[in-house]
């Protein structure tokens, strides 16, 4: 047991080093969250091309401050 940790530990490190700056990371998996784009329905409005971020692994989807500002610009349309 104790030599997966070690080994988990190893890998999650090499994998930073290939991280850019900034790289947000899913609390549950891991793993640096993927930019995506999806439509999102919000109090009966659906709004288009919503740009998000997403855990390739378990699809824990998650928005900037930035990405939240245009969604509620979009969802009372302006």
């Amino acid at each position: 047991m104790r030599l997966g940790l070690k080994s988990l530990g190893k890998n999650l490190l090499d994998k930073q080093k290939e991280v850019k700056a900034n790289a947000l990371f899913c609390p549950i998996c891991c793993i640096e969250y993927m930019k995506v784009e999806f439509d999102f329905e919000i109090e009966g409005v659906v709004l288009h091309n919503v740009k998000a971020l997403r855990c390739p692994c378990c699809d824990d989807e998650v928005f900037t401050e930035g990405q939240m500002d245009v969604i509620r610009k979009q969802a009372i349309g302006e």
